[in-house]
């Protein structure tokens, strides 16, 4: 084994696609070597108890970060967002996952907020230092870690970050979804075009403003159980994701596997064919130009649903082979199989 222990740092009690990546991980290592992966909680467990659906990967093995051994022989694992712990370890081996771009500038870029929050925004968190530059610590990084082709590309062109310093690990989408996908794709399917209100909503709110004449209908994506998730992906047309992609989001997969046809924009990962590797028809800069297109595309996937969803078979045997992929990649990055 490369490493006597791995920390993984995570915010405590936080249920979001990021937190569980990071569980998934300490969960993977673990099947390979057991114990030799901790998740190491940001924050205080008595105030934000952690997220009881991710015992399944953890169990109730966890500790602070603050009961961390800095060691030579032991890594910890930062996510981007975290960059302001890396200089508190000074002996152990460090690695930054990358599970996000645009949320990592969010706290480090002016020119990000400018473009994204505006000039007061911005000024507020300059006054508070909550924008900081982490260029230093990204660079002293022994690896940097990539959920998505977008970050590898950013870490290169942005910082200069050679590739033997860059590792593709990306992820996958809860079993759920998976395990549902082939009975999924036999049932009826209603005239429903499903969106995510948390990002992209008014060019979304632009689009449902201008297809009001047609008979279909919206329905947002947000405050759901897994299972009711599920459900509406499994009963509805097509699935569309304007908006800012920081990395190789979730949704987007969850919604093709179960038979879903997928329209997103052109930021971020999503302009990354292999990261979302759907056919360039059905991707569209967020632009007022290009809403009656996307509107007349929408019509085309409802209409001719049965030929549409065919046209996202090669992604939905992607999406299938991810979480192998995932436990590969794990074994090539963090060390050997035991022999049986």
């Amino acid at each position: 084994m490369k490493f006597q222990k791995i920390y993984v740092l995570c915010p405590v009690g936080i249920k979001t696609g990021g937190p569980e990546l990071l569980h998934q991980l300490v969960c993977q290592v673990n099947k390979f070597d057991k114990g030799r992966a901790t998740i190491a909680y940001i924050g205080d467990p008595k105030r934000n108890k952690p997220v009881a659906e991710y015992k399944k990967y953890i169990g109730n093995d966890w500790i602070r970060a603050n009961q961390i051994e800095d060691k030579k022989e032991n890594l910890v694992i930062f996510p981007e967002t975290f960059l302001s712990m890396f200089d508190k370890y000074k002996y152990s081996i460090k690695y930054i996952w990358w599970l996000s771009v645009d949320n990592y500038l969010n706290g480090s870029s002016v020119e990000f907020n400018l473009e994204t929050k505006g000039l007061l925004h911005t000024a507020k968190a300059l006054v508070r230092g909550t924008i900081k530059s982490y260029t230093k610590q990204i660079k002293s990084a022994d690896k940097n870690l990539c959920q998505s082709y977008y970050a590898e590309e950013f870490l290169r062109n942005k910082y200069g970050i050679s590739d033997n310093k860059i590792v593709y690990l990306s992820d996958y989408i809860n079993d759920l979804y998976v395990n549902h996908s082939d009975e999924a794709l036999l049932k009826d399917k209603q005239d429903i075009v499903l969106y995510n209100p948390k990002k992209g909503l008014e060019f979304t709110k632009k689009i449902i403003k201008k297809s009001k004449n047609k008979n279909w209908k919206w329905i947002p994506l947000i405050g759901l159980k897994n299972d009711q998730v599920k459900e509406y992906l499994e009963t509805s047309k097509v699935y569309i994701d304007f908006g800012n992609h920081p990395g190789k989001d979730r949704f987007p997969r969850e919604a093709a596997i179960l038979g879903c046809c997928i329209l997103t924009d052109k930021r971020g990962a999503a302009n990354y064919f292999k990261d979302v590797p759907i056919a360039d028809k059905y991707k569209y800069e967020d632009k007022d130009k290009n809403i009656s297109k996307i509107i007349q595309m929408i019509e085309y996937c409802i209409e001719n649903y049965s030929m549409a969803h065919n046209d996202f078979e090669d992604y939905r045997e992607y999406i299938k082979s991810e979480k192998a992929a995932f436990a590969d990649d794990v074994v090539k990055i963090f060390g050997e199989k035991k022999n049986q």
